[in-house]
């Protein structure tokens, strides 16, 4: 099979798609998987919506370019910047995640707010 042929088979509908994982280390729990969801904006899938998964968060966006190798911005549910990212958001993708319920700023911009560390004193 040649690679072209190769990539064609890959991204057609022959393919199984997944909805779910569940994980199970001892046969009597269960554990979910939740993946991102792929979803157009600029470019078809370039946003992957992602849940929190490591302690509370919010869910997010990773914003990526066309070929999705590079990650433009990630945004949280409420409009911030999460991942130490930040920039503007291109108006179709901003679109898309407003659709989404994500609180996306009239102009696009997506700010990581540092918050400064209380004075705590130790006595």
């Amino acid at each position: 099979m040649r690679l072209r042929e190769f990539f064609d088979f890959i991204n057609s509908s022959r393919l199984p798609v997944l909805e779910g994982i569940a994980i199970t280390p001892n046969g009597a729990d269960c554990e979910i998987l939740q993946e991102g969801q792929w979803v157009p904006g600029r470019f078809a899938n370039n946003i992957r919506i992602d849940q929190p998964t490591h302690g509370p968060g919010q869910v997010h966006a990773h914003v990526q370019d066309r070929n999705r190798r590079r990650t433009v911005v990630i945004v949280n549910f409420d409009g911030t910047g999460s991942h130490g990212t930040k920039g503007k958001l291109h108006d179709r993708d901003a679109d898309a995640l407003r659709a989404r319920g994500f609180n996306i700023r009239p102009d696009n911009i997506v700010e990581w707010i540092e918050t400064p560390m209380p004075n705590i004193l130790f006595g």
